[in-house]
């Protein structure tokens, strides 16, 4: 009888905060959590226990292919057979000529070269396309369709992006969840909450819906979308007016004096008529900031990724922030307010050398959240793009927009999968996945770094993108070169106490950070002291043509648009709730459409009563080509900061023809 092998340690790429840490047996394709591992836990979600179903999908791409025809762009239901239709395989080294021979032609315009990069896998080599593009001097982007505009509220209030390690959640009395689906975006910190509760630890969350919360939660408050800030500012407006702030924390605040008359000259009945609290509802939450009437432990607080997606998103974390601030909740242990840290911090960054190019001093950049109406008119026009870890046509708003900007330029696609980016691409290049190669990567959430082992051999010709790239860089004219891996990996390490053969032997290193964030009312801006907002910005305005709100909210089972098509069938659902003002003239029973300004798509109804009234709720990340994607009829709004796509600011409606 063969020997059992031991499990590989490895973990998780994907672009979720909890970066887990993973045992694999490759013989029978099983994969399991690292109960060894201090954050894991001996827990995986379902999108990194089904990883294997991606890796062996059969319509993986697994070999380089090239366009054959003239570019179409997006096509709904094209079928992928040994290659997809348009297209026919080609060599690595035929595939790697042709794309160097377009680089090489654009060596004195490399402002006409655009490297668009997401999150689709992280870690230590897979800098290798930022690394490349930056030697090259090539266009890139700025800004985000995620989290940045919470990320510059944090960084402008706090000094730093920083928060309490998520274990010291079991030491709040309190914890109020401000909008984080705690199911689906981040599952251990849902579990902590889960502990946090079973230990005694009551949990009331803050949402508009479609969060699962009322299982995970002993209060649910329902909130109009978007207006967060304004509830905040009401408890606070509250605090101040019962001299509820201790003297401490209003000395570690900056402009104190000013802050405290805004929020004396707020109406209260206004901010709770603009979010749709009633007084009530809004007392119970007063009660769980006020200082003397929660327990002896503080209260900590959860911002969710969500509600920064609005035109005012940034507002809306500074005034959570804010509120957790004054209220005395934070640079204690058992309080803060989590957000999110970078997950790159602890690691060390490395570099691809060029010497023999000049460098470009100031790079070309696009803003991500209206890249697809920037691209048509840049001057001058872009004539390369190459595109990885990112599905761009898909997440991009005004999807059918973003197709149309790729039509001009050649465009080369690093994916797996026949996608909606892929569709529009002159060359597909197949990467190895999760699992097929070596990382090492950081987490947005705790301050482990996690040793992702390969674990199973690259499928057919897939290849790593670092070696893709490196192979790329020795063919053009001058070269772009790489150091070797092994060093590219131990110059990740180097923020850390540890050499590489030990950290791969035991698969994570904890990085030094105190347990908790601000100790002392010090925080990171030059004088130690915290920022508060100066104004609270009004709600736009309703449309009456268009009177609901479009949240196109995460999956649970799978990451982004790394959806199955068999996955993407039938009309795409929507959920309402059964208050909704457009259901009393809305026929379900017939064709129904979900429409905004920019176009409509079809759609199928279900009702939902956790819902609040104004809301359109629908998975997000659905491929446009399938008639699965929202974005191909969200517009191109941006947040008050952090350069952010507002994608929950689109307004809509529901009709039957």
């Amino acid at each position: 009888m063969p020997e059992k092998t031991s499990p590989v340690i490895t973990a998780c790429i994907l672009d979720c905060p909890d970066a887990c840490s993973f045992l694999v047996e490759p013989e029978n394709r099983t994969i399991r959590a690292n109960p060894d591992h201090p954050f894991t836990r001996g827990f995986i979600c379902r999108k990194g226990a089904r990883i294997f179903e991606r890796l062996d999908a059969p319509e993986r791409i697994t070999r380089p292919l090239v366009r054959r025809k003239a570019k179409k762009g997006l096509q709904r239901g094209q079928q992928i057979g040994p290659a997809p239709e348009g297209f026919e395989p080609i060599s690595w080294d035929n595939a790697l000529e042709l794309i160097a021979e377009k680089l090489n032609s654009l060596t004195n315009q490399p402002e006409a070269v655009l490297h668009v990069r997401g999150h689709g896998y992280r870690g230590v080599l897979a800098q290798a396309s930022l690394n490349f593009f930056e030697a090259l001097g090539a266009s890139t982007t700025h800004g985000s369709l995620c989290d940045d505009a919470g990320i510059e509220a944090c960084i402008r209030d706090f000094g730093a992006l920083d928060h309490n390690d998520p274990l010291d959640l079991l030491n709040a009395g309190r914890i109020v969840n401000w909008g984080k689906d705690l199911k689906r975006s981040s599952p251990h910190t849902g579990l902590l909450v889960h502990e946090a509760r079973r230990q005694g630890t009551p949990v009331l969350t803050i949402s508009p819906g479609g969060d699962g919360s009322d299982g995970w939660s002993d209060q649910v408050l329902r909130i109009r979308p978007g207006t967060d800030r304004f509830l905040a500012a009401w408890v606070m407006h509250q605090l101040v007016a019962r001299n509820c702030v201790a003297r401490e924390v209003a000395q570690a605040v900056a402009g104190w004096e000013f802050f405290q008359e805004l929020l004396q000259n707020l109406d209260a009945k206004s901010l709770l008529r603009t979010c749709d609290v009633d007084i009530r509802r809004a007392e119970e939450l007063l009660e769980w900031y006020t200082p003397g009437k929660a327990p002896a432990n503080p209260t900590a607080t959860l911002i969710g990724w969500g509600l920064q997606r609005y035109r005012f998103g940034g507002q809306n974390v500074r005034f959570i922030n804010a509120l957790a601030m004054i209220s005395g909740n934070i640079g204690r242990t058992g309080g803060g307010a989590y957000f999110n840290i970078a997950s790159g911090r602890n690691l060390g960054r490395w570099r691809a050398a060029s010497p023999g190019r000049s460098g470009v001093p100031s790079r070309r950049s696009f803003l991500l959240p209206t890249l697809a109406w920037d691209l048509e008119w840049a001057d001058p026009p872009l004539e390369f793009i190459w595109v990885d870890g990112h599905n761009v046509v898909n997440q991009v708003p005004d999807s059918p927009a973003m197709a149309k900007a790729l039509q001009r330029p050649f465009v080369v696609c690093v994916d797996g999968f026949f996608n909606d980016t892929a569709r529009c691409a002159d060359v597909i290049l197949p990467p190895t996945l999760m699992l097929e190669r070596e990382e090492i990567v950081g987490s947005c959430l705790h301050h482990f770094v996690n040793h992702a082992a390969q674990a199973v051999l690259p499928r057919d010709e897939c290849r790593a993108d670092y070696d893709i790239l490196r192979d790329l860089g020795a063919r053009l004219t001058p070269p772009v070169s790489f150091p070797e891996p092994g060093k590219c990996l131990q110059t990740g390490l180097s923020l850390l106490q540890t050499d590489l053969e030990s950290f791969r032997a035991r698969g994570f290193a904890e990085a030094p950070h105190p347990p908790v964030a601000f100790a002392g009312l010090r925080f990171a801006h030059p004088d130690g002291l915290y920022r508060v907002p100066v104004s609270l910005d009004p709600e736009p305005d309703d449309d009456p043509e268009y009177p609901l709100r479009l949240l196109s909210l995460v999956r649970g089972s799978f990451m982004h648009s790394q959806i199955p098509e068999n996955e993407q069938q039938g009309l795409p659902r929507v959920m309402v709730s059964p208050g909704s003002p457009e259901l009393s003239e809305l026929d379900l029973t017939g064709p129904i459409y979900l429409a905004t300004p920019l176009g409509r798509m079809a759609v199928h109804v279900q009702l939902d009563e956790t819902l609040h009234p104004q809301i359109v709720l629908i998975r997000r990340d659905g491929w446009v080509s399938l008639g699965h994607g929202p974005n191909a009829i969200i517009e191109p709004h941006v947040t008050d900061m952090g350069d952010c796509a507002a994608l929950y600011s689109q307004c809509c409606r529901l009709e039957n023809r």
